[in-house]
């Protein structure tokens, strides 16, 4: 028998129900021996995130198969890119002057399947944190072979065989859609700007009071030992991130769609300022994601005194707005277009910047939520969570590595 539930509006949001938890959930019940999705847009957060459910399922035999729109630039070179060396079969979709929209998601096997059908892209604000609604079909097979009949055929009418806007995804396809600009690098493509160049900057807004989630970490990353750069011996070379291991069809000998950087919405960070204003990030994860950081850095400090050795430098200094929120609904300090000296210090293998406005307002151990920004003249956005804020332990949860050193208490970090 049919039975119906809802995945309401707010369930994502407060973190009472994602579909990445359903999707993982499906995707390791041994009842279903395939996945399908057809999906407008398809962005790399959530795939890495599954990436341990997908290679231990397909090791047990679960067939997944997609199609994917690449009609409004919302599916990523790094997410085709993923489905390429993961899937068993990958589709794109591209219909000039129409709209490819369609969310569903269906899991099948020889006693039962399921369907999601609804808003959902598959992207971290689509299956985590966005206000989304679906509907979540479970089948009894072959009871309800009638009823679910229809998903099967939705998706049988979108192969190449019966639309001709549905073309199999090849490596050679991916590099010419990347190279054509119709399918975008992740890691440049931004939400829409905030503010004119320079402002004036919107107040950051106070708390709804809705208790809202963060997105979960993205897993832990391999680190690259720092290597000595050719023109800079003082600055370590940038660390590419692991490729993922090839398989039949996938991705090998791809030409602007290879060595993507990887991208992440953000960092959080644990941060204890110093009394001179310094506050210390993270070289481990600087060599996890290079690109977020501009690492190596491409500047030089100048020393006060001639004697004095020169630092690695980023040039010029990144612009950041900052909020701080503590115990209220509204943040405790705003700092517009501030810059952040960033300097590397080789002897101690330390990052650090310069914000001297946050002494004495943000104590130890806050954290610092760090994203790039789409406002022109702005290179970061950044919220600070002070421990007496209602968000502080929802952020901690999403710091899931921890930085070496650091005392009885190692400050801790997360991608997301």
């Amino acid at each position: 028998m049919v039975a119906i539930a809802l995945l309401n509006p707010i369930d994502q949001s407060t973190g009472r129900r994602r579909l990445l938890t359903e999707l993982r959930d499906g995707m390791q019940n041994t009842a279903f021996t395939t996945l399908r999705m057809v999906v407008a847009f398809a962005k790399s957060g959530p795939l890495l995130r599954l990436e341990a459910a997908i290679k231990s399922q397909r090791a047990r035999g679960l067939q997944i198969e997609a199609v994917f729109g690449v009609d409004q630039f919302g599916t990523s070179a790094q997410a085709l890119r993923f489905a390429l060396d993961h899937f068993d079969l990958v589709h794109v979709t591209r219909e000039p002057n129409r709209t490819f929209h369609s969310k569903i998601y269906m899991f099948e096997g020889a006693t039962q399947a399921r369907a999601y059908v609804g808003s959902h892209n598959l992207t971290v604000g689509g299956t985590e944190t966005n206000f989304e609604a679906s509907l979540r079909i479970d089948f009894a097979l072959p009871a309800d072979e009638v009823t679910f009949d229809p998903f099967r055929t939705s998706w049988n009418e979108l192969l190449p065989a019966n639309c001709v806007a549905t073309k199999p995804l090849t490596a050679a396809l991916l590099d010419d859609l990347v190279q054509k600009g119709i399918v975008l690098d992740e890691t440049k493509m931004r939400k829409a700007a905030a503010g004119p160049p320079g402002g004036p900057y919107p107040s950051p807004p106070p708390r709804s009071g809705l208790a809202v989630l963060p997105p979960s970490a993205l897993p832990k990353r391999k680190v690259v030992p720092p290597v000595q750069a050719a023109q800079a011996p003082a600055a370590p070379a940038p660390a590419q991130a692991p490729a993922a291991a090839p398989v039949a069809g996938g991705a090998q000998g791809l030409g602007a769609a290879a060595n993507l950087p990887f991208a992440a919405q953000g960092l959080a960070i644990q941060i204890k300022p110093h009394h001179n204003g310094e506050l210390l990030l993270s070289v481990t994860a600087a060599l996890q994601n290079p690109a977020f950081f501009k690492w190596p850095f491409n500047g030089l400090t100048v020393p006060k005194l001639g004697s004095n050795k020169a630092y690695p430098q980023l040039t010029p200094d990144p612009v950041a707005n900052i909020a701080v929120y503590s115990a209220g609904s509204a943040p405790v300090l705003t700092l517009n277009s501030y810059a952040l000296n960033t300097v590397y210090y080789q002897r101690k293998s330390e990052i650090r910047i310069t914000a001297s406005p946050l002494v004495g307002i943000v104590p130890d151990y806050s954290i610092m939520v760090m994203e790039q920004s789409s406002i022109p003249g702005i290179d970061y956005d950044i919220v600070i969570h002070t421990p007496a804020s209602p968000d502080y332990t929802p952020w901690l949860a999403a710091c899931n590595q921890q930085m070496p050193g650091g005392g009885a208490a190692p400050r801790r970090f997360g991608w997301f």
